[in-house]
């Protein structure tokens, strides 16, 4: 009989193969019978240009075709295929699907779609597909979708979007998918869920919306969706539950609420959820679990507290689930594992354990876990003698071990691990001979399984890297002494990142972020010296350098300059703006610097007098170059009688450089004359200030001779007063006897006429501090 049955089976198989070599297959796929006994068309090679519909047989009943780097669209090739029922085009960069691309295909039931280019889905896209069950659009380029746009699709029962840039939902956009029990939205910055966009789904069972940028929900969502049995709402901003969020959802089996920003557990918060079983809060900000928060969780087999602030798990917190199986505390670094007995003894059939990633585990830690199959205790610090820790689990199936600082498994240890049917010894630093690791590699070469991941030798160098299962135990070395100096090390409490290059990747982004550092340091201090305000009076320079003038924005300040006569002065006003003239322009004075009027005084003799003012201003905002040569020489020549004689006797010459000496000869036409003050000025800035307001006296008055006076130290007296000490004095000598015209003698003429004139400095008050 048995016989008969494999020689019917035979013959149906070769009957199959012999009836599917006469179907039409394309030679960049391959083509067979699948599972369900369907004919398959499967494209994986990746590199395609264009769909090979030509040569692709009309009765396929599945076509696959994947990527990489295929560049296809669909077009109206697919109506061809009446008997289609699944069609899966994915990562092969389609744009669009196509209004009516589908249309005739009555059979289709599954439609794959994802990781492709698609930004735009339009309702003519799903047209005739009444019998379609699952729809997978994830990972591609949708931004929104409008109303209705899947009205045709029935019968749809399940719909992935995850991964696009939807933000929206607009309303009515599940229109007629009454039937839709899986919906995933992960992915999408959605921030919020509009409750009435759910009333179309009432049957949904699966909702998944991870990683959508949301901050709360609207309860009255789960009031819409009573028939949930998971949620997923990990990775987002969530930082308080209220205790009536899941009031609505009676029926709920797994929620995931990991990642997220929670600090507590509320009592009662899932005082509805009797049918739970799985719950996650890891990754969250959990610095306590209060003692009530689980008391309705009969019926949890799964609960994962990972990588939390936990410093204690409390026995009553933990005293109701009786059910529980899988237990992950992993990474709670703050909590006392020597305190965690109690609690541990309530929960003696715990068939998974997760303590990663904590510290040394006391001795004695695992003795109510008779039943354990599954231990991961990586990340802990471990060497051969804490392994002592996992001799009360007896019936263990898979053991992790991985980054800790193993450097060798004893023979006792190693009778253990052979009764184990996965052991992961990844990322310790392996000493490779025959002390350390001579008995696991005859162990491991004898098993009857295969483990997931082999140890890899760290130790010695010429073995470092290889795998204990291509090494041969009677070649090794005998023993060898751990180097703790060496250039890497092995075991690391989060990721081997010395033995996986991650070193050269952080060591590359701190070089970014150090030169991101400078940059900003760098274009701050530009800034602020932009907006700084630098003087510089270069004083050094002031006995032998020629600096070049630059005054830049001179305005008006309290320092006045009063000329006093007995008669009308012969300078005329100005409209209210100072304006400067250079040294070297042709006039005889210091008439070009003109100034605001001042109203005229009265003197005891009723003598009236018109006053010029000088103003200026030397701005803290503004960079000025000052003066450095400030004393000129006068040029050689005759002096008239009252001039001459004034000067030669107190007139100071200072030392001329070649600048000096230029400067001088373009000023002798002026007639200029500077004489030395007793007073000390202090920077060249303020001295080229209080040159410019300086007395000047014109030829032949009768206070020219005493300029003498006044610079020996004397105050110069007249009949108006005493001029005050601070004062320069500038006699204006006559032009030489070779260059006097006729109208010359005529102005000096009606000068000496006049009573004496003398212009001197009655207000200087204190110049602004150069720095």
């Amino acid at each position: 009989m048995l016989v008969k049955w494999f020689t019917l089976c035979l013959a149906a198989m070769l009957f199959l193969l012999a009836h599917g070599s006469d179907r039409k297959c394309p030679i960049e796929c391959s083509c067979g019978i699948d599972e369900e006994r369907r004919f398959q068309t499967i494209c994986t090679k990746g590199g395609l240009t264009r769909f090979p519909f030509e040569h692709i047989d009309k009765d396929v009943q599945v076509i696959i075709i994947q990527g990489p780097r295929n560049t296809v669209t669909i077009g109206q090739f697919l109506r061809n295929f009446l008997k289609l029922e699944e069609m899966r085009i994915t990562d092969s960069n389609l744009p669009v699907i196509g209004p009516e691309s589908l249309w005739g295909l009555q059979h289709l039931r599954i439609l794959d779609f994802s990781r492709n280019n698609i930004s735009l889905i339009q309702q003519s896209h799903f047209r005739g597909q009444n019998n379609l069950l699952e729809l997978d659009l994830s990972k591609n380029k949708i931004i929104t979708m409008a109303s209705s746009v899947f009205c045709n699709l029935t019968d749809l029962r399940r719909l992935n979007l995850a991964d696009n840039s939807i933000g929206e939902l607009v309303q009515r956009i599940f229109f007629m998918l009454s039937k839709l029990k899986y919906l995933d939205l992960s992915g999408n910055p959605l921030q919020e869920l509009p409750p009435d966009v759910f009333r179309d789904v009432p049957q949904l069972k699966i909702f998944k919306c991870r990683n959508c940028q949301l901050k709360k929900i609207n309860p009255q969502l789960y009031n819409l969706l009573p028939q949930l049995n998971e949620l997923d709402l990990g990775r987002n901003e969530f930082k308080f539950l209220d205790k009536d969020e899941f009031r609505d959802i009676k029926h709920l089996r797994k929620l995931l609420l990991d990642g997220n920003q929670l600090s507590v557990v509320v009592d009662e918060l899932f005082r509805s959820q009797k049918n739970l079983q799985h719950l996650d809060l890891s990754y969250n900000r959990l610095a306590k679990v209060p003692s009530d928060s689980f008391l309705s969780l009969t019926n949890l087999t799964f609960l994962d507290l990972s990588y939390n602030k936990l410093v204690r798990l409390e026995p009553q917190s933990v005293r109701r689930l009786s059910h529980l199986q899988t237990l992950n505390i992993s990474g709670n670094v703050h909590m006392n594992l020597l305190e965690m007995r109690e609690t541990f003894d309530l929960l003696p059939h715990l068939t998974h354990l997760s303590i990663a990633d904590m510290n040394i585990l006391p001795v004695g830690l695992l003795n109510p876990f008779k039943h354990l199959r599954y231990l991961n205790i990586s990340g802990n610090h471990l060497d051969v003698l804490s392994l002592q820790v996992i001799e009360p689990c007896q019936e263990l199936e898979f053991l992790d071990l991985s980054r800790n600082q193993l450097h060798g498994i004893n023979e006792e240890l190693v009778l253990r691990i052979q009764a184990i049917r996965n052991v992961r010894l990844d990322n310790n630093p392996l000493i490779c001979d025959e002390c350390h690791m001579g008995k696991l590699i005859d162990v491991v070469r004898q098993l009857q399984w295969k483990w997931e991941t082999y140890p890899i030798c760290f130790l010695p160098k010429t073995l470092r890297g290889a795998e204990i299962t291509d090494l041969d135990a009677n070649g090794l070395d005998t023993c060898l002494e751990y180097i703790t100096d060496e250039e890497q090390n092995a075991a690391s409490t989060s990721h081997n990142f010395l033995e996986a290059g991650g070193l050269n990747t952080l060591a590359i982004l701190g070089g970014v972020i150090f030169v991101l550092i400078a940059i900003i340091i760098i274009s701050v201090a530009i800034c602020f010296s932009r907006n700084r305000a630098r003087y510089y009076t270069r004083e050094d320079n002031l006995n032998g350098s020629e600096d070049k003038c630059l005054e830049k924005n001179v305005e008006t300040t309290n320092t006045t300059i009063t000329a006093h006569s007995n008669g009308s002065a012969n300078a005329s006003p100005t409209n209210g703006t100072s304006k400067r003239t250079p040294l070297n322009a042709q006039s005889n004075g210091f008439e070009s610097m003109a100034s605001e009027p001042l109203n005229p005084k009265k003197n005891g003799d009723n003598v009236e007098a018109q006053a010029n003012e000088i103003n200026f201003k030397f701005p803290i905002d503004d960079r000025v170059c000052t003066i450095d040569e400030l004393m000129v020489a006068p040029p050689p020549g005759p002096l008239s009688t009252t001039t001459a004689g004034a000067n030669s006797s107190s007139l100071t010459k200072p030392p001329m450089s070649a600048a000096s000496a230029k400067d001088a000869s373009s000023c002798s036409s002026l007639n200029l004359r500077y004489l030395a003050s007793p007073l000390n000025c202090g920077s060249t800035t303020a001295r080229a200030a209080v040159a410019a307001a300086a007395t000047v006296i014109p030829p032949g008055a009768p206070s020219a001779g005493a300029a003498n006076t006044m610079l020996s130290g004397t105050p110069l007296t007249h009949h108006h007063g005493t001029m005050p000490p601070e004062a320069i004095v500038v006699v204006l000598p006559p032009p030489p006897t070779t260059m006097l015209t006729t109208e010359l003698q005529q102005q000096q003429h009606q000068q000496q006429q006049h009573q004496q004139q003398l212009l001197h400095l009655t207000t200087l008050e204190p110049l602004v501090s150069v720095n």
